[in-house]
């Protein structure tokens, strides 16, 4: 009885041996299998992940966060001109050009105080000295060990660099275009248009004389020719693209003397100037022909607008500041009436703006009207 127990003990403890021997043999293979398997799909991920990594046709490359490159795929070759074993052997600011130097340093801090991943945009060299333009986006490869090194792809941007360059410049030649064009009008109508309209109501007053007084006729016309004569000059200057001769700030006054005068032998009206020459030495060229064009359109305006009987220029300083002043006693106008402006009052206030001047009208009708314009107080003026 005890040998039998003893042999079926026995014999249970070998099958059981055999099935765990049997057991692990298949858990083995099929370990073998799974392991083979695992291999073979990071193989194929690997070589998927490779073949992104060399065919893509943006720069991607890795490198630690000192900046120094650790590799590089095809796109990034051909696109910077350094061959990958060159490429690994720099630094990334080496290739980003001084002025771009700053922005890529401030990914990399950004990088190193843990933020997930920055970018930014910086113009680089090629090793054959061309510019190109990158958008830069590097992502932090976190390891045990903490921040490692950085994955980073570039965009070659720079066509689209160069298309904004080029809008941009094309903008800035539209707008500097559209400002001569202002300026040229503006110009024209100060100047010619006003002008012609004196020689026209010279022309008219000459053809008054002619039965009343002959001799002065003739010297009307005499000077109404030379006037037309002056006026085709300064059109001839306008279409070869010069402009008319600057005005010297103590020339003002004669200048001045001349406008008033014209403007008396041509009308009814009379007119009067004061000009202080303390005021003349302060303008420069610049701001007295500007001044000497607002003095030309408020006086054309008295005149033609304002039918003023008599009108007053006047050029004072005070306080260091240079006041012009056109008076009329004209017809006036309502100024709370939003009417549209003419172009006479839109070039006053350009010309002053553009000497940095404040401009003004102030009217009330049947009261007449005052156009003023006053310069700041020159920093090397001090206030009389």
């Amino acid at each position: 009885m005890q040998l039998t127990e003893l042999f079926w003990a026995l014999f249970l403890l070998v099958a059981f041996v055999l099935v765990g021997i049997i057991w692990v043999g298949i858990i083995r293979r099929n370990v073998r299998r799974q392991t083979e398997t695992i291999r073979r799909r990071e193989a194929a991920l690997e070589e998927h992940y490779r073949d992104l990594f060399e065919n893509a046709h943006d720069i991607i490359f890795t490198l630690d966060l000192e900046g120094n490159l650790t590799s590089l795929n095809a796109a990034g070759e051909q696109i910077l001109g350094y061959p990958r074993h060159e490429a690994v052997k720099l630094n990334f600011a080496q290739l980003v050009a001084p002025a771009h130097h700053d922005s890529f340093r401030a990914i990399l801090q950004q990088l190193k105080a843990s933020a997930p991943n920055a970018h930014c945009e910086v113009e680089t060299r090629a090793k054959d000295g061309r510019r190109v333009m990158l958008r830069v986006n590097l992502r932090v490869q976190q390891l045990s060990g903490g921040p490692h090194h950085a994955q980073g792809i570039a965009w070659d941007i720079t066509k689209r660099k160069q298309a904004e360059e080029a809008l941009q410049e094309s903008e800035h030649r539209l707008r500097r275009s559209l400002d001569e064009r202002v300026q040229l009008g503006r110009d024209l109508h100060d100047g010619i248009i006003q002008s012609i309209y004196a020689v026209g109501l010279a022309l008219q007053e000459c053809r008054n004389l002619m039965k009343q007084d002959a001799c002065r006729a003739e010297a009307q016309l005499t000077k109404a020719v030379a006037d037309l004569n002056a006026i085709i000059r300064d059109v001839r200057n306008f279409i070869v693209g010069l402009e008319p001769q600057a005005l010297q700030g103590r020339e003002f006054k004669t200048a001045l003397q001349s406008l008033v005068a014209a403007m008396s032998q041509s009308h009814a009206a009379q007119f009067s100037f004061d000009v202080d020459p303390q005021a003349t030495d302060q303008l420069d060229a610049r701001e007295a022909t500007h001044l000497l064009q607002i003095a030309r359109e408020a006086m054309s305006n008295s005149l033609r607008h304002a039918r003023a009987q008599r009108t007053v220029v006047s050029l004072k300083r005070q306080n260091g500041r240079v006041r012009l002043e056109v008076q009329d006693n004209g017809v006036g106008f309502e100024e709370q009436v939003p009417a549209n402006r003419g172009h006479g009052l839109r070039n006053i206030a350009a010309r002053a703006d553009e000497i940095g001047a404040r401009s003004e009208v102030v009217s009330t009708p049947g009261k007449g009207t005052l156009v003023f314009v006053e310069i700041p107080a020159h920093p090397f003026y001090e206030p009389a």
